[in-house]
């Protein structure tokens, strides 16, 4: 019934029903916390791991890597070292899935150099393992570390799949690796007969456009053999921005525009262009569409993690009860930055 309920997204039901339970065993709690995870409810899934340790009960191997892959996705940190020490603490198996996990979550929460040593010192490692670790190592612009980690995946007799090379392109995009990006997309399709998916020809435009070479990033997406994306257009357009390329910009952004009047940064971007060139006419006029168009648009949301709690904060919302010291401390914050000489470019 518990695992009905929670299939059905009546989490609330469950949740009930679970409270009520005379006895719960480790399976109870799996349904719950994976019930939990599976509707989005990240923080409770967590939290009831928690009130499953304070209960004893051992947990099993998918329990560890779901709230691992949490923690993960919301850069817990916390959160995730609360979930090491517990693996450790009842001698639990490090096995290849925990094993992989622990490295995700420690790299996702900018802890690289401990996703390393986690890396180094595991006995048994599969392609996904390897994959975590390069991916983890090129999104945190140690482009050299992760592209001479590719080398020993390979000299170690692994195959490297779609995700390997979206990591390694990813390292020379950030490192600004042109003529090795090249190479390596060359590799992927030629050598392992990988066809590019988004994000490789996400990575190469964004190579592309960093280098400045605006017009052959817009040529390789004129030639991809699937349907670009409006990210990857955004991309251009901020290089078009950056690098002076006011024609194609203007026609990107109305592009972008057409495809999804409702996201905001599309027309901040192109507004962003012709203040740059001055065409402040064009500018209010941007503006004015934007407010036309938007308006009512759902507020995004962001967690900070503090003291083992998790802070859930909404644009402009007062309702935290340290709402106004965390105000005054970003007036504060804004008074330094502008002391320093330093501006932000709003349009």
């Amino acid at each position: 019934m518990l695992a009905g309920a929670v299939r059905n997204g009546d989490v609330r039901v469950a949740e009930k029903m679970f409270d009520e339970m005379p006895e719960r065993d480790v399976v109870s709690w799996s349904t719950m916390i994976m019930g939990y995870v599976q509707n989005g409810l990240f923080e409770d899934g967590l939290e009831c791991f928690r009130d499953m340790r304070k209960k004893r009960v051992r947990p099993n191997e998918a329990i560890l890597v779901t709230l691992l892959s949490v923690s993960a996705q919301l850069g817990l940190l916390c959160y995730g070292r609360f979930i090491h020490s517990t693996i450790e603490a009842m001698r639990f198996p490090m096995t290849v899935h925990i094993g992989t996990a622990l490295i995700d979550m420690y790299a996702k929460c900018g802890c690289i150099e401990k996703a390393r040593i986690l890396f180094d010192g595991m006995v048994k490692k599969d392609v996904w393992t390897w994959n975590v670790m390069i991916c983890g190592l090129a999104s945190h612009d140690c482009a050299k570390e992760a592209l001479a980690l590719f080398d020993r995946f390979i000299g170690e007799g692994f195959r490297p799949v779609n995700v390997t090379f979206v990591g390694v392109l990813n390292a020379c995009s950030r490192a600004g690796l042109v003529g090795e990006g090249k190479h390596y997309f060359k590799l992927m399709v030629d050598g392992y007969g990988i066809q590019p998916e988004m994000e490789h020809y996400g990575c190469m435009v964004d190579l592309l456009a960093r280098a400045g070479l605006v017009d052959e990033a817009a040529k390789l997406i004129e030639g991809m053999t699937i349907a670009p994306d409006p990210v990857m257009w955004a991309t251009l357009l901020d290089a078009c921005k950056l690098h002076g390329f006011v024609e194609m910009g203007e026609n990107i952004g109305n592009k972008l525009i057409e495809l999804d009047p409702t996201h905001d940064g599309h027309y901040v971007q192109l507004a962003g262009i012709y203040a740059k060139e001055r065409k402040w006419e064009d500018v209010v006029r941007i503006r004015e569409l934007m407010s036309e168009r938007i308006a009512g648009k759902v507020a995004g949301w962001s967690l900070v993690e503090l003291q083992g709690r998790v802070h859930r904060f909404v644009a402009g919302d007062r309702e935290h009860d340290c709402s106004s010291d965390i105000y005054k401390m970003l007036e504060t914050i804004g008074l330094r930055i502008t002391e320093a000489g330093l501006l932000t470019e709003t349009f």
